[in-house]
């Protein structure tokens, strides 16, 4: 597997841990804090990813979807 498809794959993971945290706190009708910093946690962690993998695409922020993904 080679950088960007690692990359990739720990963006699922990430993506996968965000919606499981999510669930837990509408389970909880949103009252946890530590599970509300958590989430804030994994989403600059997630934005940290999609930063690393667009820089090892290079400075391309498209996709063939035409879509602008540099946010």
């Amino acid at each position: 597997m080679n950088e960007q498809e690692q990359l990739m794959d720990n963006l699922l993971n990430i993506d996968l841990e965000i919606i499981d945290v999510v669930r837990e706190l509408h389970q909880g009708n949103w009252d946890s804090q530590s599970l509300k910093h958590q989430v804030g946690d994994l989403l600059k962690i997630r934005d940290e990813m999609v930063q690393k993998l667009m820089s090892a695409k290079g400075d391309h922020h498209q996709c063939d979807c035409d879509h602008d993904h540099s946010h």
